[in-house]
C-alpha cells in the first residue's frame, strides 16, 4: 500500500501521474468507508465481523495475484545493475525501454 505511489511515480507518464496517485488514495478511503459500512450493518449479527473480512478477502486475493503482472520499474532495474546482480548493459536497456514507453 505504501509502495504504490513510488511505483506509480516511477512507471507512469507525467501527464497522469498525479491523477493515479490521487486515485490510489481515494480507493483507500473508499475501502475504509466500505469496511465501516459493512461492519455497522452486521453489528447485531452473531459473527458479523466475519462478513467484513469476507468482503475484503476476494479483493486482496485479486491484488496479490495482480502483483505478479507488474513490470519492474526503471529505478529498480538500474539498482540491480549497480549491485552487480546482472549485466549493467542489459538492465540499462530495459530501464531505457520502460522509461521511453512511459514518457509517451
Amino acid at each position: 500500500m505504501h509502495g504504490a505511489p513510488l511505483y506509480i511515480a516511477e512507471t507512469c507518464p507525467p501527464q497522469i501521474r498525479g491523477t493515479l496517485i490521487s486515485l490510489k488514495e481515494l480507493f483507500i478511503v473508499l475501502g475504509i468507508l466500505l469496511g465501516f459500512s459493512v461492519g455497522s450493518f452486521q453489528i447485531d449479527v452473531v459473527g458479523g465481523w466475519r462478513y467484513m473480512y469476507g468482503f475484503g478477502t476476494p479483493v486482496a486475493l485479486l491484488m496479490g495475484l495482480g502483483m505478479w503482472s507488474l513490470h519492474a520499474s526503471p529505478r529498480w532495474l538500474l539498482l540491480r545493475a549497480v549491485q552487480g546482480k546482472g549485466s549493467l548493459q542489459e538492465y540499462k536497456e530495459k530501464a531505457m525501454e520502460i522509461t521511453w514507453q512511459t514518457s509517451r
